[in-house]
């Protein structure tokens, strides 16, 4: 689309001449680059993980906090201002994730990474728990029925949908199996992406997918990159 088309669109809030439509399964994820229009439709929940940033565009005719109208003079300067931010160009696809196997039982999947996020899924049935080292902040999230998690002194039994934040001080963490959960961090690239893939057999343009989209390149100047798994 051109500019002017898509201010246009927004204007009128045509959701469909704005934006195409991805249908979605559970454990999809797509990265989406800093600048790019998105929703997300009805009926779906997202697990987002998103680059620290106070810059976000709306394109709404409602406040995204309480549900209350957005005036017209407020909406135009919001769309002003996405229309300053947006990549036309950025077309983001879902990407199935690189897996590698961490014990008996116990796989690693990497659903995205870029230098401000990495987001991981996690599995293991009953022969062995899940056991992982790190670095930085984690942030686990349960996605299956509930588990057992056990990270230094501290253990506790997170339902489904229910998060942890797990600081960095603790260094590693076990979840009894069976368990699916979500890992999300602040990555060291090659220590924490690259290495275990390189190690795994991946090739470097093949690890790059994991970004399929390409990050954005406008630190500070745009509204941030993010994933949706």
């Amino acid at each position: 689309m051109t500019a002017h088309e898509l201010r246009t669109a927004l204007e009128a809030q045509e959701s469909d001449r704005a934006l195409r439509r991805l249908p979605v399964r559970a454990g999809q994820t797509v990265h989406v680059p800093g600048g790019t229009p998105h929703s997300f439709g009805p009926a779906t929940l997202v697990h987002e993980i998103e680059q620290t940033s106070d810059i976000q565009q709306h394109a709404m005719r409602w406040n995204m906090e309480h549900g209350s109208p957005v005036g017209d003079e407020e909406s135009a300067a919001n769309l002003d201002m996405l229309m300053r931010q947006v990549d036309l160009a950025s077309r983001p696809e879902f990407t199935p994730g690189l897996r590698i196997a961490a014990g008996d039982g116990v796989e690693r999947v990497f659903l995205t990474a870029s230098r401000h996020f990495a987001l991981e899924r996690w599995t293991a049935g009953t022969a062995e728990p899940l056991r992982h080292a790190f670095a930085t902040a984690q942030i686990l999230t349960n996605v299956g029925a509930p588990v057992r998690v056990r990270s230094g002194a501290w253990s506790g039994e997170p339902g489904r949908a229910e998060t942890v934040l797990l600081p960095a001080v603790l260094g590693e963490v076990e979840v009894t199996g069976p368990a699916d959960v979500l890992l999300g961090y602040l990555p060291g690239l090659d220590r924490d992406v690259r290495a275990p893939l390189l190690a795994a057999g991946y090739a470097l343009p093949v690890i790059r997918s994991l970004t399929a989209g390409a990050p954005s390149t406008r630190d500070g100047g745009g509204e941030r990159d993010q994933a949706a798994g």
